[in-house]
């Protein structure tokens, strides 16, 4: 089991939305710091001519956790739980990368934004995470009180919940709080770590 657990590393993503080719301090942006970014990037790979697949969030999502064009799965454009501004619906029986790591005896996590389906079958729980701590939709219209369209997506798997706390603070919390989950797991983990437009990506990492 030892030498098995060594042979398959634990998998951090940390996605950002909306993310510009600048917001970011290593390219010497005059008004932005981000200094653990920066370090990953010296210790690390830096790819300048990396493109994702869509210049908005729910289609890059698709492709990154599909391997597939967002067209050939669904979503196009952008899910949105209006109905007359909505530019996609996953695909049903379309195989997400958690499920194939399940396999592979991944213990599967998704904190933050999950924007790939808001009813059965696209939940993050039907779709091969064991464990989502985050926001169904897409953006909120308010940190503090988390609701879109009036509405609360935060979600415990499928439990409504109404936390305290601005929404930065408390996906960085949830997400501290798997990884120290999985200290002592004899099996390998799988962390998708979104991070919804407008969250400042450093504050994740400002805590590993």
């Amino acid at each position: 089991m030892g030498s098995k657990k060594k042979s398959q590393p634990n998998i951090l993503i940390i996605l950002s939305d909306d993310l510009g080719y600048h917001d970011v301090s290593y390219y010497n942006t005059p008004d932005v710091r981000t200094p653990n970014i920066d370090q990953l990037c010296k210790q690390g790979i830096r790819f300048d001519n990396f493109y994702a697949n869509s210049p908005v969030c729910s289609p890059s999502r698709a492709s990154l956790l599909t391997g597939r064009y967002p067209e050939m799965v669904g979503v196009p454009g952008l899910i949105r739980n209006q109905l007359t501004d909505n530019f996609g619906y996953m695909t049903p029986g379309i195989q997400l990368l958690p499920a194939l790591l399940k396999k592979a005896n991944y213990n599967t996590a998704i904190v933050g934004k999950w924007n790939l389906g808001l009813e059965t079958p696209n939940l993050p729980n039907q779709k091969g995470f064991d464990y989502f701590h985050g926001w169904l939709d897409d953006m909120m219209e308010d940190y503090w009180k988390h609701t879109r369209n009036g509405i609360n997506f935060l979600r415990e798997n499928d439990k409504v919940i109404t936390p305290e706390g601005h929404a930065t603070d408390l996906f960085t919390q949830w997400a501290i709080a798997y990884l120290n989950s999985q200290k002592n797991s004899s099996n390998p983990f799988f962390l998708y770590r979104h991070i919804p437009r407008h969250i400042r990506l450093y504050n994740l990492l400002l805590n590993f």
